[in-house]
């Protein structure tokens, strides 16, 4: 591959995906473009991920020898962002499957500020060339999958129509999760409330901390019947706040289609984690529909304005795809909006 040096691009949207545009800057301040770019957008995306971690690790060891220099000490580089690495190990391993892919992207609220780093990368298992099963289980090997979550996983897998790869680290916390999504035949979903409609395999690379998750899915509620729901994750001393917030943003989602038509999960697990999972995908909502309760959800969690606003005027325009909350495992109330 022969490197052209450019000191100038644009970027584009047009009808085949996103077009970048490379040049190089003549007098007068003109451009001559020399090359072009055409992009599908889930490929634009995963681009400006895998961009966003080499600065962000470049960012932090400009800082570091800033910080150095203040204090008259000899600049060293800083230690490599490991989660930063990880989230770039996923988008690889699972761009090497070569099949298509969904990225859904996410962000949690919550007494211990915001967390952004967060991410989806779903795919169908019959999608995947060869076995597929050992396929998946390699990247979570890969990964650090722990063998008792892997044989389970392996167990189980059967039951998988589609593969969601999920990534989230934050401070002290890098966490892997493999989704299992289950096909649920009408009449099942006719018969049986609630219905098992994903198992998460989750990990953490920091603490060593593992877990299974239980999605479960309640068919055909009505907005009453949610709000009922809603009730049960939301007792023993749940602020009612948040409680609050989770009947806003129901109504909101409900205002645009009834909401039988509305994804409602209950995550189940053996800590004592109660939270819920709200789809809102149908009711074609962006983000920025959201903002109210946004603000409601900072001011609860004392979380600083201009984070969350800096993330908000990014992916303001975004599709809203889940509302969650309820009370994590750790004991405190949270809430996670999902966007692609």
């Amino acid at each position: 591959m022969q490197g052209t040096p450019a000191d100038a691009f644009r970027a584009l949207i047009e009808r085949e995906g996103i077009v970048v545009e490379f040049g190089q800057g003549a007098d007068g301040g003109a451009v001559a473009l020399s090359h072009r770019v055409t992009l599908p957008l889930d490929t634009a995306k995963r681009l400006v991920l895998a961009l966003n971690e080499p600065l962000a690790r470049h960012a932090a060891r400009l800082r570091a020898a800033e910080d150095a220099a203040a204090r008259g000490h000899t600049p060293v580089n800083a230690p490599p962002d490991q989660a930063g690495a990880k989230a770039a190990q996923l988008m690889r391993l699972v761009g090497e499957l070569d099949v298509p892919n969904q990225h859904e992207r996410s962000f949690r609220l919550s007494a211990d500020g915001l967390l952004a780093n967060r991410f989806l990368l779903t795919v169908n298992s019959r999608d995947i060339r060869g076995d597929a099963r050992a396929r998946a289980l390699a990247i979570g090997a890969e990964l650090g999958m722990p063998d008792a979550l892997r044989r389970a996983a392996q167990e189980k897998f059967g039951m998988a129509a589609a593969l969601h790869f999920g990534f989230e680290g934050g401070p002290g916390s890098i966490i892997c999760k493999l989704y299992l999504e289950r096909a649920i035949p009408p009449e099942e979903a006719a018969r049986a409330k609630p219905v098992l409609l994903h198992l998460a395999f989750k990990w953490d690379l920091v603490t060593a901390a593992e877990v299974i998750s239980e999605y479960l899915w309640y068919p055909g509620l009505d907005a009453a019947g949610i709000e009922t729901r809603l009730a049960q994750v939301y007792v023993d001393g749940a602020p009612a706040e948040s409680f609050a917030i989770a009947k806003a943003a129901l109504a909101l989602a409900g205002a645009r289609i009834p909401a039988e038509r509305l994804q409602y999960l209950e995550v189940q697990e053996a800590n004592g984690r109660r939270s819920f999972d709200l789809n809102v995908y149908d009711a074609a909502l962006q983000v920025k529909d959201l903002l109210p309760l946004l603000h409601r959800m900072r001011e609860h969690y004392g979380v600083p304005p201009g984070r969350v606003q800096a993330l908000y005027d990014q992916i303001k325009a975004q599709a809203l795809g889940h509302v969650a909350g309820g009370v994590h495992r750790n004991g405190r109330d949270f809430f996670n909006i999902y966007f692609r």
